[in-house]
């Protein structure tokens, strides 16, 4: 019996029994208690009786058996979980349980330790706030990936990132993330050493060792994104003002050999200390090896060009200036120069090659006598030597005599009496090149010809005007001076009244016509200088009213008598309605302010008509008149008006031809002054092309002025009365 129980106890099960375990049992001892009762013979009630106690003897021994498991599973179950939480707590990783919703369920007690916080405060709150705002973005897209993919391939994946510590600071942890019932399991360590070393050795591979500024390597990488790197958007114009500047030190090699290697490395690294604080947050500067450096100056939107262009050779050459300094060097004074070449970006130039073009413009400062800023950029420096030439070329105008003044009549719109001329100079060269008004703008700014230039133009224009009132034609002369250029020191408040006394012309019969009263002007300086004008007598226009912010201020603080408005919306009076509706509410303004107003540019009757209509007083344009020589001026003045176009019934124009004026030349005046205006109205694809458009323009007015000279007899004299004064109390008739 003993056998046969110690066979059932080995092949029960060793886990909890269950009752049909037990009912199975009771019913093979109840079988072999039947058999054996039939076998000897005894009666049924003893082997039930036996049978009964055997069942209840196995029941027993079976719970007993299944206690003695159940200890042994739960001393098993009590190991394990001692030795895992052994394992956890005495781990320098930290172990996260985080639920579903980011909510930490679980923290291990290394938190104390890697994240200078307690695990009880860490439990309960979210994990988002843990992490850097710059990281969070990459780990949620990575958990989001991570729970997305197949578990058999992916059972883990690597996170990376900054969590806040408990001081405020940020540290860097790497952590192996699984999957924990719809919650992830998170193993993080503390690699910020790690990060930290590797940033060191990245430094170190892309910086000189001796300077701490970035080396070739680096320079070239930031060179190619600065020429790859901006949208296609706002490449164009910042590309074009990208710049890169290559510096060598002149002399350096003799210091070497002089004072020794160590005072050399002194010296380098005192250069490379200015060259630092010289160039812009964001620009880079770079030792490329020996006593050669480099500065990557990076793009802007500016839109002018040239003048960015000039600012970074004003930058390169004061660069220069400051690395030629002396050097303080163990108590002695030791002195390099710096030879500097700059090099433009251009659309299609590689990294490399806008290094070489540095680089070969640098050879050329050396060879040049060293100590200098060499330009290596085609384009640009054509655009210099061009100008150069120009302002070269002025000089010998101004000396040569071959500037001239045309004068163009300013017209009544109500009757077309000519009340004003406007002054406009004129360049034609001693090889009969006739230069436009752009042409001499650029070629005069900027250079030391340009006040000599406008001290000719309104001395000249004073001179005219006084020859013809001494001739009997008492007719206001205009002439433009910017705001930059009457604020002039060398232009005292006295010298226009002195200019007008000393050629005995009144004071009434000068009108300057101010342009260029922008934010950079001082207003307050040109109020007093415009108010002195005024209070002698002379009259002041706004001109290109109507094309900048600033027209409000200027008509609010400056004492003016006439708005001149922009040429911009004549030009699209007729066409626009917009520009109808703009241009009509100045010259309301103009009207309730008691100003006269004058468009510039009328070219077309209907403009004429729809300027009058709208209260406009006075135009100047080729619906009357170009600008015109002194004898055609004389002879125009001597007629005293010109026809104003006004619209017949039904459709077109009467009362004047394309110029106003009916002569025998008027067969040529409509396709000749038609190709002029397609000229003016071509598009332009190159500032060389513009040049040559508009010089073409020019030459066709011209021819077209002497051939009207020439067929076109003047008109029966009428007598003309102009009023200098705007009022009808103080002018002058005739």
């Amino acid at each position: 019996m003993r056998k046969f129980l110690s066979s059932l106890r080995r092949a029960a099960p060793t886990r909890t029994g269950s009752a049909l375990r037990a009912l199975v049992i009771a019913t093979a001892a109840w079988m072999l208690g039947l058999s054996y009762a039939a076998l000897s013979g005894r009666g049924v009630e003893a082997v039930m009786l036996v049978t009964a106690g055997t069942v209840v003897l196995v029941l027993v021994v079976q719970k007993a058996f299944a206690l003695f498991d159940n200890l042994e599973l739960v001393r098993e179950l009590s190991q394990k979980e001692n030795y895992f939480r052994s394992l956890v707590q005495d781990s320098s990783d930290v172990i996260m349980l985080v639920a579903p919703s980011g909510i930490l369920r679980y923290v291990s007690p290394a938190a104390e330790g890697v994240y200078g916080r307690p695990a009880e405060d860490l439990v309960g709150t979210e994990l988002a706030g843990l992490i850097h705002p710059e990281d969070l973005g990459s780990v949620v897209h990575e958990v989001r990936r991570f729970l997305a993919a197949d578990p058999g391939e992916e059972p883990t994946t690597r996170i990376e990132c900054r969590f806040r510590s408990g001081d405020g600071t940020w540290i860097h942890v790497e952590s192996i993330v699984k999957r924990h019932h719809g919650g992830l399991i998170f193993n993080s360590r503390d690699v910020t050493e790690r990060v930290r070393l590797q940033a060191q050795l990245q430094h170190n591979a892309e910086h000189d060792p001796l300077t701490d500024l970035p080396n070739r390597a680096l320079f070239t990488k930031r060179v190619q994104h600065a020429l790859s790197g901006r949208r296609a958007s706002d490449r164009g114009v910042a590309l074009r003002n990208t710049a890169v500047l290559f510096i060598d030190l002149d002399g350096f090699k003799a210091v070497n050999d002089t004072i020794g290697h160590q005072a050399g490395d002194e010296l380098l690294v005192q250069a490379a200390r200015r060259l630092q604080e010289s160039v812009r947050q964001g620009d880079t500067a770079a030792r490329l090896g020996g006593d050669e450096f480099a500065a990557l100056i990076v793009g802007d939107n500016t839109h002018d060009r040239d003048a960015r262009a000039q600012h970074i050779i004003d930058f390169a050459d004061r660069l220069r200036t400051t690395l030629s300094q002396p050097y303080l060097i163990d108590g002695n004074d030791v002195r390099v120069n710096a030879s500097i070449g700059v090099a433009f970006a251009e659309p299609g130039l590689g990294a490399g090659e806008l290094l070489r073009n540095a680089d070969l413009a640098m050879h050329r400062a050396k060879a040049g006598g060293k100590g200098r800023v060499e330009l290596r950029k085609p384009q640009i420096q054509q655009d210099a030597v061009r100008k150069a030439e120009r302002a070269t070329r002025l000089r010998a105008a101004l000396h040569d005599g071959e500037f001239a003044l045309l004068h163009q009549p300013v017209v009544s719109l109500e009757d077309g009496r000519i009340t004003a001329v406007a002054a406009h100079v004129r360049w034609r060269s001693s090889q009969g090149v006739l230069f436009t008004p752009a042409e001499i703008q650029r070629a005069a700014e900027g250079s030391d010809e340009t006040a000599e230039l406008d001290r000719w133009v309104i001395e000249e224009t004073v001179e005219q005007a006084a020859e013809r009132y001494a001739a009997g034609h008492a007719v206001p002369v205009a002439v433009r001076i910017s705001a930059r250029r009457l604020l002039d020191p060398s232009k005292p408040l006295g010298s226009i009244e002195a200019l007008l006394t000393r050629h005995g012309l009144p004071s009434g019969l000068l009108i300057i016509e101010l342009f260029d009263a922008d934010a950079t002007v001082s207003l307050d300086e040109l109020e007093r200088r415009l108010s002195a004008l005024r209070r002698i007598g002379v009259r002041i226009t706004v001109d290109g009213f109507g094309s900048g912010p600033a027209a409000i201020t200027t008509l609010r603080r400056l004492p003016v008598d006439v708005l001149k408005l922009d040429r911009g919306l004549v030009e699209g009076v007729v066409e626009s309605a917009r520009l109808h509706k703009i241009t009509s509410g100045l010259l309301r303004i103009a009207g309730d302010l008691g100003l006269q107003s004058v468009a510039e540019g009328v070219d077309l009757p209907e403009q004429v008509v729809a300027l009058h209509a709208m209260g406009c007083t006075h135009g100047q344009g080729m619906a009357f008149s170009g600008p015109l020589d002194e004898y055609r001026l004389r002879r125009a003045l001597a007629a005293g008006r010109y026809p104003v176009p006004h619209r017949r019934p039904g459709a077109g124009f009467e009362g004047s031809d394309v110029r106003g004026t009916a002569s025998d030349g008027d067969t040529f005046a409509g396709p000749g002054l038609a190709t002029a205006e397609l000229l003016r109205e071509y598009a332009r694809h190159s500032q060389d092309e513009a040049d040559a458009v508009a010089r073409a323009a020019g030459e066709l007015e011209y021819a077209l002025a002497r051939l009207f000279a020439i067929l076109g007899p003047p008109p029966e004299p009428t007598a003309l009365e102009y009023d200098p004064a705007g009022s009808g109390d103080g002018g002058a008739r005739q």
